[in-house]
């Protein structure tokens, strides 16, 4: 299901093969396990003549495509023989998730791959007693473009994430016919910077380098139509529009939906989608900029404002059941096991926790917490469990057990060491629970590969860097605080994370900090110095004014990174809040016609790339999603209950949520969905309002 989204809630942000005979069409023979290969049978010439009912057959005949990143999630079609629901497939060993596993018929099926370790990996299938192989079908590639496409102009400005690669300065990007632009070596496993121009079709990625060439196979598609993804492309417009409009949860066209150029009353260019969900207008006058909106009865609205771009793909959020269906299934975590050590330079192994100090107070005590990475500075984190807690036992031993859940990917085990406190209450009658925990050292254990329902043994994390570092930061030009008849930002704060590529980031127990009142310029201490497991990492800080919690409204910069841990980091370009007054977030109805019309608060100098508005209901009905070029602050709302008999807009207050984001070298007639992954930001602000629109005169 593809829910067309906003990542941040605006309300709070922020190995087996069986071995056996050569089959007919160079597919690999049936086989029962731990049995004798199966006899070189063509399964046609059996069916076809023997008296007795044919046995069952498996075979797996190859796979396509037969490479992809480490990450998993490349969708993969299989071809063989006796597929069947409740068929197994597994990856250079690691089982692909069953929700992941479609069977068209007995002879197809299609699944998204699980993480893998770069290089040759067999492929693998078993139904009841019968199993099948295809050994090193599959390539697993060390690096992974983000994003995977972008337009034949060039100009996209993407992230290669490497999976035990040494990338280093100096190093170059080919995108086959050109190189890439603005290059910038984040890490040991990232390298950021702009595509080339390119012709439609896939190529593939290499990085050179001293440490020698990686390659990546049709890693990157140039497109010179809006993507499957949705959103805008195709160059500027010149007497055509090509407007698809897609159900935002089936990805299915939508059937007889109402677009139009425009207003609606004075445009020649309105129409109803076909049962694909596309309409075509076209003149000799049409050029761009243009808006377009599409909406439908039991649907929401939604507009792209003032744009150039031929193709339009347009999502549409389907109003909620009021009496939904049982939740879907669950997908299959994995689970980690494996010790904890303390180490220095002289060695490994002490049963000493000398890294962390005695305990100053008769109810402390020496604790380490064990965790995965995250996928990103945005993506939810998974608990633990109780094995992620480890006390220190002073009875000799020099290793110390855990073991934590982890979501299957790419992952670094982290380990983070210090004293706790559990009779210390951190918020007194508030909602945290008691005990406070200060880390003092930590250790990760790097290149851990999980798969779903995986269980990892054996994985030892060295505690060995002191938790002794600390990152200036120094604001320039921030968001004000405080202003007058507005809710916030009333506060300034900073969060780190150590950013390892294809690993995701680590989040430190103490990596965040709210700044003193009336200060700009801070210390954010208790950070890990850039060596021994994670030296060739870089530091990710995100930091903003927000309101007490994090809350709305905020503007937040993310900058990546940051390596020179002793020069100050000036944090600049922040977003202004956005503050709306048409409709007056006061209560009163808004002006006719209807327009949302707001302005970014003055002081901060950074400029946007797009703003989201969401309009929706108190109870969360979706009503309209509008995105804008980032000069547009003023946007009309045509009444599409005249002009197309669509649902009437609400005359009870509604929520309107307005995001304002900086996506770095991003045209807005390039814009696709992707963008509103929080990951492509480098900035953004947001609020959301309680407003009520005109009613119709």
């Amino acid at each position: 299901m593809r829910a067309r989204s906003t990542w941040l809630c605006f309300l709070a942000l922020a190995l087996f093969a069986a071995p056996a005979g050569l089959g007919c069409g160079g597919g690999v023979g049936v086989t029962e396990p731990d049995a004798p290969p199966a006899p070189d049978v063509d399964a046609e010439d059996a069916d076809a003549g023997e008296a007795d009912a044919p046995a069952p057959i498996l075979r797996l005949d190859f796979v396509d495509p037969d490479h992809g990143p480490f990450t998993g999630g490349t969708e993969v079609v299989m071809r063989g023989r006796g597929f069947a629901d409740g068929m197994t497939v597994t990856f250079g060993g690691r089982a692909v998730e069953p929700l992941d596993v479609q069977i068209v018929d007995d002879r197809r099926a299609v699944v998204k791959t699980p993480p893998g370790d770069p290089g040759p990996a067999d492929v693998a299938v078993a139904a009841g007693d019968l199993g099948a192989s295809l050994p090193a079908a599959y390539t697993y590639e060390a690096i992974l473009v983000e994003p995977p496409s972008g337009s034949v102009a060039g100009g996209t400005f993407v992230r290669i994430r490497g999976f035990g690669t040494q990338f280093q300065p100096g190093d170059t990007v080919s995108f086959e016919a050109g190189a890439l632009l603005g290059t910038t070596v984040v890490g040991a496993q990232e390298i950021t910077g702009f595509t080339p121009p390119g012709v439609p079709g896939a190529v593939d990625v290499t990085v050179n380098g001293a440490l020698g060439v990686v390659r990546a196979a049709d890693a990157y598609t140039y497109a010179n139509t809006t993507s499957t993804e949705g959103g805008l492309g195709g160059g500027p417009i010149a007497g055509t529009v090509n407007v698809t409009v897609l159900d935002a949860y089936t990805d299915d066209g939508v059937d007889g939906a109402f677009v139009t150029v425009d207003d609606p009353f004075t445009s020649p260019f309105t129409g109803t989608t076909d049962a694909f969900g596309q309409i075509t207008f076209s003149a000799p006058g049409l050029v761009g900029p243009i808006t377009v909106t599409a909406g439908k009865a039991t649907y929401a609205n939604a507009s792209f404002v003032v744009f150039d771009a031929r193709d339009v793909t347009i999502y549409i959020e389907p109003k909620p059941d009021p009496m939904p269906g049982p939740f879907p299934p669950g997908r299959q975590a994995g689970f980690v096991q494996g010790y904890i050590m303390f180490g220095s330079t002289t060695g490994i192994g002490s049963p000493n926790w000398d890294l962390v100090p005695a305990p100053r107070t008769p109810t402390e005590i020496k604790r380490a917490y064990v965790f995965t990475s995250l996928r990103s500075p945005f993506s939810g984190t998974i608990d633990p469990g109780p094995g992620g807690a480890v006390d220190y036992v002073g009875d000799g031993r020099t290793a110390w057990e855990f073991g934590i859940n982890a979501w299957p990917t790419a992952l670094a085990v982290v380990a983070v060491a210090g004293l706790y406190d559990p009779a210390v209450d951190p918020d007194g009658d508030g909602p945290l629970p008691p005990g406070v925990f200060e880390g003092f050292a930590m250790g990760a254990a790097r290149g851990v590969l999980v798969g779903p329902g995986e269980n990892v043994r054996d994985v030892a994390i060295v505690i060995d860097t002191p938790l002794d570092t600390a990152i200036p930061i120094e604001l320039a030009s921030p968001p004000p605080l405080g202003t007058p008849g507005w809710w916030g930002p009333t506060e300034y704060s900073a969060r780190a994370y150590i950013d390892l590529g294809g690993e995701g980031v680590i989040a430190l127990p103490d990596s965040y900090m709210v700044f003193p009142a009336g200060v700009t310029d801070v210390l954010l201490p208790g950070m890990a110095p850039l060596a021994g497991s994670i030296a060739d990492g870089s530091y990710l800080l995100a930091v903003g004014a927000y309101s007490i919690g994090e809350t709305n409204p905020f503007s937040v910069r993310v900058l990546r990174g940051v390596t020179r841990l002793a020069e100050a980091v000036v944090v600049d370009d922040f977003l202004g809040v956005p503050r709306p007054f048409d409709p007056p977030p006061t209560g009163g109805p808004g002006s006719w016609p209807r327009r949302l019309a707001f302005y970014p608060e003055a002081g901060p100098t950074g400029a946007a790339t797009f703003h989201e508005h969401i309009l929706a209901t108190a109870d969360g009905t979706p009503i309209w999603n509008l995105f804008t070029r980032g000069d547009q602050v003023d946007v009309p709302l045509p009444d599409l209950a005249v002009a197309a008999g669509l649902d009437p807009l609400p005359t009870e207050p509604i929520v309107w949520t307005i995001y304002s984001i900086t996506v770095p070298g991003l045209s807005f007639d390039q814009w696709t969905y992707r963008y509103t992954n929080p990951n492509f930001w480098s900035a953004y602000a947001a609020d959301a309002y309680l407003v009520t629109l005109a009613p119709n005169p």
